[in-house]
């Protein structure tokens, strides 16, 4: 009998689903990667773009959902991207690698918040750590 996926064992769409929300919310309190982050791309967002937070629950969802082998597959908010590389999304917004880090720091707490045992926690922040150089490659030099 083969091991269970990722998504199976993190427990679905909706555990991911809560993970997720729980996430967005505390990532906007967070000082370094919040609504009173130094990012002039960020602060804006928050600010002026925070209604789109379903969106991004929902589309990080998929993406974690995908990443961890569930049936659900993400959509790039940009035409034609059918990648799970998060390049195309994150560009723009001139993420630092502080601002990965903190973001890093709070997916972090938020597992823990959620008893999510330390196999899948590590799972799951290796997975978001591999995409690092994507997200912060708008200020890569």
């Amino acid at each position: 009998m083969s091991e269970k996926s990722l998504y199976e064992r993190l427990g679905g769409i909706y555990n991911i689903a809560a993970v997720v929300e729980h996430f967005a919310n505390a990532l906007a309190k967070d000082p370094v990667a919040g609504e009173n982050s130094s990012n002039p791309f960020l602060k804006d967002w928050y600010a002026n773009k925070s209604w789109r937070a379903p969106g991004f629950i929902v589309l990080t969802t998929l993406w974690v959902s995908e990443k961890a082998g569930g049936p659900y597959k993400y959509v790039s908010t940009i035409p034609n991207e059918a990648s799970l590389d998060l390049e195309p999304t994150h560009y723009d917004m001139k993420l630092t690698e502080e601002e990965f880090n903190a973001a890093g720091q709070v997916l972090a707490t938020i597992l823990d918040h959620f008893d999510v045992p330390e196999k899948e926690k590590n799972q799951v922040l290796d997975a978001f750590t591999a995409h690092k150089d994507e997200v912060i490659s708008g200020t890569i030099k």
